[in-house]
């Protein structure tokens, strides 16, 4: 029994003590309380909910193992390997943590990280996969996420190979702690905008280092506030009062006794909504002089004597933002294994939960048999909304698990502007749907998704940050924008599109209407059945809203409005147009990531969930004039049918997610269903509940009658 009180719930790093309630004259009890028990049947014991589970697992149309096998990558091998990186914490429990206060927080984060990791250090080198499997199921995610998210693949990406060799085997094992060092308290998206100075001095052959104003000094920055020993430091390059734009320095923060170095201020941010586990820290650099080879210089150097050089080597602009196309690839899939998390949690307590008769009208006992709430239809309507937009998600990060081997470790340039641009629209928007789907599916929890415990509503404060970090989600929909309306341009010269969007290849016909790439409409609900119908309208709804802003767009700069003045005036509807084509790329991928399934059991459920993915996004954006009156009308008869054919397979659906009780962290999200035993027992743990009576009642006392309360629930008229 996972939440056992005499076994885990007592939790290998939590410090509370749940076995004096046990005993008599407990702080919440006189009497001992008795442990709970697992059981099919109601009682002072037991939820009576054991059984609830098991039978919805059975109405299943699928194998489970299969559908896992292919949302770690397609084949057992995929889950083999997904399993093996996750095993370390197999043993581990970290339920307490939503007791803890913050410094209880950091500390049992490292303790837990290096426990877990400390085996494979400097064996075993992560993969971009690897990596999304370890944040998929995270337990106590925090500092060291900076070290091995962002630190290592930009030392990887933008370090020499000389550098390379210091600096790698020390972040495999720990001998450095390292952060990537970019955001400030007054900068953040604009990274060409960057206060923070590094000035070259000949004479030493060092760079200064320099945060010379309140809004240059480094904020946000993960796993800085407490544990870093290095950072990467973004910082505006200065040879000879010539500017040089942006570069990265490695900079050490911390020494030997783990204080800041000379010349440094450093610390935390302060309490955060979330992430209470991370030190997310500040930085101030006055005047720190580092060696002059500590440029990173992969494509570029600092002579001794001040010259600077590009290296011969195929460059890019834009190669010293591939650490952040990476992050924010990685943050793309991890995103659907954070709305997964939600949405497991939210699929099994609606399950569970029995709530308002099945006949109001006649009803003869408060016994009478209650609905399951995922019966309800406006329940499954926006939880099976939530678990389509999961399972789009994970199929899209295999599209750009693909797509960062197209650029082969940075030495094939030519594809990184369509993925930087694709990644910057994506991680906009499936950031953004976690984060919304996450609180839609506590919100469907009721009353006990607002519990930390109920594993939601803590993952949801924790996740909600990533919406915002590198690059927020407007901002990130913007620049996707740019990207998109030069794509129009193109289409429209006769160049070739890119593959995301190949709708826009007829655009060179200067005699085609867009307006007649409209999809003939439906006569059937069960054209709705078929992606290919879907996929149709999405495709024309992106043509029209891309093509509208780019005029609009064209015609505000040939007036004589500057660039930006216009860009910024289109923000609105540009925004629009990139959510609109990336819902369509989105569903497309979906559709051909799945087409050619083997299993023909999981390929039907999966079409039926990439049906239900396009058909609510129809029914819950505003699709003005591209959809008409009739046709929403058998979509509406289509979504309800496609819910109802999904409904025997939820169950089974997060199950296949493969999301052990340990990472979920859920009392209402178990495996085993029996979630009253173990919001019951969560509760004796709240540190409200370690004493009696509570740190205070001296201020009440002193009202109370205390006379009257002596004779307990007793009633004496005042006659």
């Amino acid at each position: 029994f996972f939440f056992s009180t005499t076994q885990t719930m007592e939790g290998v790093y939590g410090p509370v003590n749940v076995q004096q309630f046990r005993k008599q004259d407990n702080p919440v009890s006189l009497l001992p309380i008795e442990e709970t028990s697992s059981s099919s049947v109601p009682s002072r014991l037991s939820g009576g909910t054991a059984d609830i589970l098991p039978n919805e697992r059975a109405k299943a149309t699928f194998k489970v193992e299969n559908m896992t096998n292919l949302l770690d990558g397609g084949t057992p091998k995929d889950t083999a390997r997904r399993r093996f990186i996750t095993s370390p914490t197999e043993d581990k429990d970290t339920f307490d943590k939503y007791f803890w206060e913050r410094p209880e927080a950091l500390k049992q984060h490292v303790k837990f990280f290096l426990d877990a990791h400390e085996e494979y250090l400097g064996k075993i080198i992560p993969s971009f996969q690897d990596g999304s499997y370890m944040s998929d199921n995270s337990m106590l995610s925090g500092s060291f996420v900076n070290h091995f998210g962002l630190f290592l693949p930009t030392i990887f990406g933008q370090a020499s190979g000389e550098q390379q060799s210091e600096w790698i085997p020390k972040t495999l094992t720990f001998q450095m702690v390292g952060v990537y060092c970019q955001t400030e308290l007054g900068h953040g998206s604009n990274v060409r905008g960057l206060n923070t100075i590094a000035t070259y001095d000949k004479a030493t052959q060092e760079f200064v280092m320099e945060t010379p104003t309140l809004q240059s000094i480094k904020w946000w920055i993960s796993g800085l506030g407490k544990v870093a020993t290095h950072a990467l430091v973004y910082a505006q390059l200065i040879i000879d009062g010539k500017e040089y734009g942006v570069h990265i320095f490695l900079v050490q923060v911390r020494d030997e006794n783990h204080r800041p170095v000379k010349g440094i201020q450093i610390g935390d941010v302060g309490p955060k909504l979330g992430d209470h586990c991370n030190d997310t820290g500040f930085l101030r650099l006055d005047k720190v002089r580092i060696p002059r080879e500590h440029m990173l210089a992969r494509w570029q150097q600092v002579t001794p004597e001040g010259e600077y050089v590009k290296s011969e080597r195929k460059t890019n602009p834009r190669v010293h933002y591939a650490t952040m196309v990476y992050t924010r690839g990685s943050m793309i899939r991890t995103s659907g294994g954070a709305l997964a998390r939600a949405v497991t949690i939210a699929i099994r307590y609606s399950c569970v939960r029995h709530q308002g008769f099945l006949q109001t009208k006649n009803t003869p006992s408060y016994k009478s048999p209650e609905r399951q709430v995922l019966d309800y239809r406006m329940q499954k309507f926006r939880l099976f909304k939530q678990l389509a937009t999961s399972y789009a998600i994970k199929f899209i990060g295999g599209w750009m698990l693909t797509k960062f081997k197209d650029i082969d470790g940075l030495e094939n340039l030519d594809a990184l502007p369509e993925i930087a641009s694709t990644a910057a629209g994506l991680k906009g928007l499936c950031t953004f749907l976690a984060a919304e789907g996450i609180e839609d599916c506590r919100k469907s929890c009721g009353g006990h998704g607002y519990l930390l415990a109920s594993g939601v509503a803590a993952f949801g404060a924790d996740y909600v940050w990533q919406t915002t970090a590198e690059g927020d989600f407007i901002v990130m929909m913007l620049q996707c924008a740019r990207f998109l309306v030069k794509a129009v341009k193109a289409a429209r010269a006769g160049k070739p599109t890119p593959g995301p969007c190949s709708y826009l290849a007829n655009l060179n016909n200067p005699a085609y209407n867009i307006f007649d790439a409209k999809p003939k409409p439906a006569t059937r609900v069960e054209q709705f059945f078929d992606p290919k119908t879907l996929i149709g309208i999405f495709e024309f709804r992106a043509l029209v809203a891309l093509t509208t802003v780019a005029d609009e767009f064209d015609g505000l700069t040939k007036s004589g409005i500057s660039f930006d003045e216009a860009w910024n005036e289109c923000a609105v509807e540009l925004v629009n147009a990139v959510r609109a084509h990336c819902l369509c790329f989105m569903l497309k991928t979906f559709y051909e990531q799945t087409s050619n399934v083997a299993d023909p059991d999981c390929a039907r459920v999966l079409r039926q969930l990439c049906c239900m993915f396009g058909l609510s996004f129809v029914l819950t954006d505003q699709w003005d004039g591209v959809v008409s009156h009739d046709q929403l009308q058998l979509m509406r008869t289509a979504t309800r049918i496609i819910v109802d054919e999904i409904r025997p397979n939820a169950i089974a659906l997060v199950d296949a997610f493969d999301i052990p009780d340990r990472v979920l962290q859920s009392a209402i999200g178990r495996k085993d269903g029996n979630v009253y035993e173990a919001l019951f027992e969560a509760a004796l743990k709240s540190p409200l509940n370690q004493s009696d009576p509570f740190d205070g009642i001296d201020n009440l006392r002193k009202f109370l009658d205390v006379d009257y309360l002596k004779n307990p629930n007793t009633f004496k008229a005042n006659l």
